[in-house]
């Protein structure tokens, strides 16, 4: 299938989608997850899961697991809920924050290909009646399939039944488990199965070593602007954010000179969000150096998070019954997809300031 400019369907190749919209924000998930609710699917999250776990709750969650249940056993949670999990997600992902949308797949498609420029083609002036330059642009396809992610939770029956605040507690524990991995396969995935592909080893990422063999102190911003001069000599658009460590961002913000003042940014950099992630390690061996990180720079907003169907919970009857409480394992499948990775750059290879070499 094929998405029009509203993430409406259009007929096209069974089980490909070619094109799409991401969603971002949380008016767009209740958006288009409204399309799809029934009108008596007012069920939340605790009240669904309570229904898994065969405990009281309200009809219209029991009925949910009737229209919701998959081959292994599990409950797609319903429509209504879905952007309350993507919302939590939202501010527990770097990625997300700095613009990555969520594309949700229709159900029975299981893949998206996607046309990724790998060179822009050259114009060139012609006389009247002259010949046209020869110059191609170089495409190539990319196919995502959606993988599963998984983990395992579990509660109290006292607690799931009678804690008031359970409904915003599920949010976000589902909603940040599933964003920091999100994260780190987002930036740092293998592409070996069943991990997705992230930014660092995707084909046309701008890569700029900053501090040589043996990686260097984070004493600027030089790394940044490194990466966005990469991005924008590959005529990619301006960044417009900057992922790194937590240990690297609070390095950057404690920059200071030789009087201890602090150093300002440059103007290129006044308006750019410098985001951090736990997903990025601080430990990579460079040559000598062994606590060695990277930083992240393009426009996040040309990237996203295929997902495939709803989060689902199945109920794992026997695993904590001894103890009276009840385990849950939820479901996603998802994929990472970048069309046009000239547009981000990894810079490596700074050092944590706190060896005496920097980030």
């Amino acid at each position: 299938k094929q998405m029009n400019g509203d993430g409406e369907p259009i007929k096209d190749e069974p089980g490909v989608i070619q094109s799409f919209k991401a969603l971002r924000t949380t008016g767009e998930f209740k958006a288009h997850y409204s399309k799809q609710a029934s009108g008596n699917e007012k069920v939340g999250l605790s009240d669904f899961v309570r229904a898994v776990a065969g405990m009281k709750s309200s009809e219209g969650a029991i009925q949910a697991l009737g229209r919701g249940q998959d081959t292994a056993g599990g409950y797609a949670v319903p429509h209504t809920v879905m952007p309350e999990i993507l919302s939590a997600m939202t501010p527990a992902s770097s990625l997300m924050q700095a613009g990555a949308g969520v594309v949700p797949l229709d159900h029975g498609v299981k893949s998206v290909t996607s046309a990724v420029v790998n060179a822009i083609p050259q114009a060139a002036w012609r006389t009247e009646s002259g010949s046209l330059a020869m110059s191609e642009p170089t495409f190539r396809g990319v196919t995502a399939v959606p993988q599963s992610l998984a983990f395992m939770f579990k509660v109290s029956r006292e607690l799931l039944a009678d804690a008031p605040n359970m409904e915003a507690a599920l949010r976000i524990a589902i909603g940040q488990a599933f964003a920091k991995e999100l994260d780190r396969v987002g930036l740092r995935g293998s592409g070996t199965a069943p991990e997705p592909r992230g930014l660092l080893n995707t084909t046309g990422v701008q890569v700029v070593n900053y501090g040589g063999a043996n990686g260097g102190s984070l004493i600027n911003y030089a790394p940044i602007l490194q990466g966005m001069g990469a991005v924008m000599n590959a005529d990619g658009p301006l960044p417009n954010a900057v992922i790194g460590a937590p240990r690297s961002v609070i390095s950057l913000a404690g920059l200071v000179d030789t009087t201890g003042q602090p150093i300002r940014k440059p103007q290129l950099l006044e308006s750019l969000p410098i985001l951090h992630t736990s997903q990025i390690p601080v430990d990579l061996e460079v040559g000598t150096g062994k606590d060695c990180s990277e930083l992240y720079v393009g426009d996040f907003r040309g990237m996203y998070f295929l997902m495939r169907e709803n989060v689902s919970i199945q109920l794992l009857r026997e695993a904590f019954a001894s103890t009276g409480e009840i385990g849950f394992a939820c479901h996603v499948r998802a994929d990472v997809v970048i069309p046009y990775p000239q547009t981000f750059a990894v810079a490596e290879c700074s050092r944590s300031r706190a060896s005496g070499n920097t980030f």
